[in-house]
This record gives structure tokens, C-alpha cells and sequence, in this order.
């Protein structure tokens, strides 16, 4: 499955990722507490990322700097092997495409991050997990995203928009928050 979302706006393409990045937040828990890793630099990243995209956070210059500690830390960072170590690169490499997007207006790596769900989702039903359900729960979810970004143009992005993106129960790989 390929979400045709190359009419989103890269403010839209770096709030999608965001809210991708937010929907797994379980997993990110889960990975840090299984590690006994501390995912602070992506989080205080990701929370720039969140000011700076709804507008409390002007500063270009600020938002980089957490953005370039997030990356210097996640070079030397192991994922593990497990299927949830994969989702937690997932998630960073979506937080990426999200700054990305907003310093590169040509940078668009969202078919990438969907056809890595897709493989993840392959990979769940291959261990005995509900892949195939779980990928029908994320086309309707990508589908909404895509659908509620699509007149982002600019930042500030609403609260609204920002809230309706939040209302995620389930990430795209089963997990509640």
C-alpha cells in the first residue's frame, strides 16, 4: 500500500510524520524500557518539532540544535533486532523526513516510511500476528492524516489539525498508548 500524498505541502509531509512518530510512541516506551536506552534527545526533538510546526517555537536555529543532538545520538544508537527495534527506526527515520521537510521543500521520503510499514505489517503476519488487519487500521489512518493535511500550506498548523492527528488509540502496529 502507497498513499498517493505527494499533493501534501511539506509543512503537511513534516506534520505527517510527526503524527506517524506520535501514533508509536508505545513502541518508543516499550524500546527504551526493553533497552534501558534513554530516548531523550528524540523526544525533546520531536517536541521542538511539535512548537515549531503549531508556531510557539520561532526559531529556526533552536529547532535545529535539538534536532542535530537527536541525530548525533542516534548515530551511536543500536537498535535491536527485534520487531520493535525496527519500529523504533522507523520512527526516528520518520523523525528525519519530518525535519527534512521542513528545511527542503524537494525532501520526501513518505513512500519510503510507508513501504517500510508495509514490510513491518508483512512481517507481523509472518509471525502469527494480524498483518493484514493491522495494514487495513493504517490505510484508514494514513488516508485520514492525508486527508486532513491536504490545505496545510504553512505553518502555524491549527490545534485542531494537530489535535485530530493526536487521536490515535492504536499505533499502526497494535499497540495502545
Amino acid at each position: 500500500y502507497v498513499s498517493s500524498d505527494n499533493l501534501l505541502s511539506p509543512i503537511a509531509r513534516s506534520t505527517w510524520c510527526l503524527a506517524l512518530a506520535d501514533s508509536c510512541t508505545p513502541h518508543l516506551a516499550l524500546e527504551e524500557s526493553e533497552t534501558g536506552a534513554s530516548f531523550e534527545h528524540w523526544k525533546k526533538a520531536t517536541s521542538k518539532l511539535r512548537a515549531f510546526i503549531c508556531g510557539d517555537l520561532k526559531s529556526e536555529s533552536n529547532l535545529e540544535r535539538f534536532y542535530n543532538a537527536f541525530s548525533d545520538w542516534e548515530a551511536t544508537f543500536e537498535n535491536t533486532d527485534s520487531l520493535n527495534g525496527r519500529i523504533a527506526a522507523l520512527v526516528f527515520s520518520a523523525t528525519h523526513t519530518a525535519f527534512a521537510a521542513l528545511f527542503d521543500e524537494d525532501s520526501d521520503d513518505t513512500a519510503l516510511i510507508r513501504g517500510n510499514i508495509n514490510e513491518l505489517h508483512q512481517e507481523l503476519d509472518a509471525l502469527g500476528g494480524d498483518g493484514a488487519g493491522l495494514a487495513s487500521y493504517w490505510r484508514d489512518l494514513d488516508n485520514e492524516w492525508t486527508a486532513t493535511l491536504a490545505n496545510v500550506k504553512q505553518r502555524p498548523v491549527s490545534a485542531t489539525v494537530l489535535r485530530t492527528l493526536a487521536d490515535t488509540e492504536i499505533s499502526p502496529f497494535g499497540l495502545t498508548a
